[in-house]
Parts: structure tokens; sequence; C-alpha cells
């Protein structure tokens, strides 16, 4: 904690440097945090983009087959 954080904090007593101080510890974990996940984000949202091709490849498959199977009931 600098000193220019102190002086503004001191005149709130124990309770606003108290405050203070658990504010900037959060903000630094989240930081941190928010760091870690920036590659794991990009990952997940490539599994994603994946995911979602297959299915609707799969989706196309099987209203075809749906429509064989329909045509062949038909006759």
């Amino acid at each position: 904690m600098d000193p220019q954080s102190l002086e503004f904090l001191a005149p709130l007593g124990v309770g606003g440097v108290l405050a203070g101080v658990m504010f900037l510890m959060y903000r630094r974990d989240a930081l941190r945090w928010q760091e870690q996940w920036k590659g794991q984000t990009d990952i997940l949202l490539n599994v994603v983009k994946e995911n979602t091709k297959v299915i609707a490849t799969h989706s196309e498959i099987v209203r075809s087959l749906v429509r064989r199977l329909d045509k062949q009931l038909d006759e």
C-alpha cells in the first residue's frame, strides 16, 4: 500500500483502512484470476465452436436418415 492511499484512508478510521485494504487485496486477486483465465477462455470458446459444428453435421445426418426411413416406410 502506498503512502498516498494511506493518507486517503486515514481520516476514515480503522474501519475505512480495513475496508481499503480488503478492497485492494480483492482487486489484486481478481486481476490475477482474470489473467489466469484468459487462455482458458480461448480454449473453451474453441471447444464450443467445434462442438457446434459437429452437432450441426450430426443433426443433418440424422435428418437425412429419417427422410430415407420415411421414404422406405411409405413404399
